[in-house]
């Protein structure tokens, strides 16, 4: 690349930055009029919409009654970063085969759901999705777990390490905090503050948890490197924890590439343990 093109690269990227934020990308979010569930394999039955509140603002999500093989165990789904509860109805529809409750649900400004996205608001939806959970006649407290995949570990770790200590969490390709997703992510070192005023501090806030915990993350993660974020996330956290490092994967191919059986396997023996730890 001659020396014009460089420059123009840089100041292309700069301009990029200056019109951007991290939270622009963080907060990936589309809101739409109506949910599809795309490729739904689930009966109509068990599949109920639910509204609940937080901070003044209506959130929308599904609550996914077990198919009758394990009834008694919950598990709390926090998405990522993009879009809505339709680009993760797959992993709803895989999660549901091995016979758990499930309740996912949209964050403010995804989705459905009112108002605009921020790390607050993150915290404080999350807290009413899972006081909702709660709220629920069919739901064992102490049966509860938490699985954040991507920013949905924001949410996850911090329920788990500041108001409430489920069976067990799992975190599926966490950052480790803003200035550790920017850092591992950029092409050029850019300072974390210009890009968004949050931390998303999960390397700090897993070390304040009670439950096992899994971490489960792709060795070929390219945008949250491993070595740069959730290998961080996995030192802090405290025993009982387990790691399930995985091959070939990159941020959103685990379950391809470890193959649906395997996939289920691995989530349903680590909540297993968890029930006799």
């Amino acid at each position: 690349m001659n020396g014009s093109r460089k420059i123009l690269l840089v100041a292309s990227l700069l301009l990029l930055i200056a019109s951007c934020t991290m939270d622009d990308f963080l907060f990936n979010n589309e809101p739409i009029d109506n949910y599809l569930l795309p490729g739904n394999t689930i009966p109509d039955s068990l599949i109920e919409a639910v509204s609940f509140e937080s901070e003044g603002n209506t959130l929308y999500g599904f609550w996914i009654a077990s198919n009758g093989a394990r009834p008694g165990i919950t598990m709390v789904y926090c998405h990522g970063n993009k879009h809505n509860i339709d680009e993760y109805w797959d992993r709803v529809m895989l999660l549901h085969q091995f016979g758990i409750n499930i309740f996912i649900f949209d964050y403010r400004g995804f989705g459905k759901s009112q108002s605009e996205s921020s790390e607050s608001g993150l915290y404080a939806d999350g807290e009413a999705a899972l006081n909702y959970v709660l709220s629920r006649t069919d739901v064992f407290a102490d049966s509860i777990c938490l699985y954040g995949y991507s920013l949905g570990n924001v949410v996850s770790i911090y329920l788990s390490a500041e108001k409430f200590d489920p069976l067990c969490l799992f975190a599926e390709a966490p950052f480790a905090s803003a200035n550790s997703l920017t850092q591992g992510s950029s092409i050029i070192d850019i300072p974390p503050l210009w890009l968004t005023d949050g931390e998303f501090n999960n390397a700090d806030r897993v070390k304040g948890i009670e439950c096992p915990f899994m971490l489960i993350h792709g060795e070929d993660d390219d945008f949250v490197r491993y070595r740069d974020n959730g290998k961080i996330v996995y030192d802090n956290a405290p025993e009982p924890k387990l790691l399930a490092l995985v091959s070939g994967a990159h941020h959103d191919d685990i379950p391809e590439i470890l193959g649906d059986e395997q996939y289920l396997h691995i989530i349903e023996n680590w909540i297993d343990e968890s029930i006799n730890f």
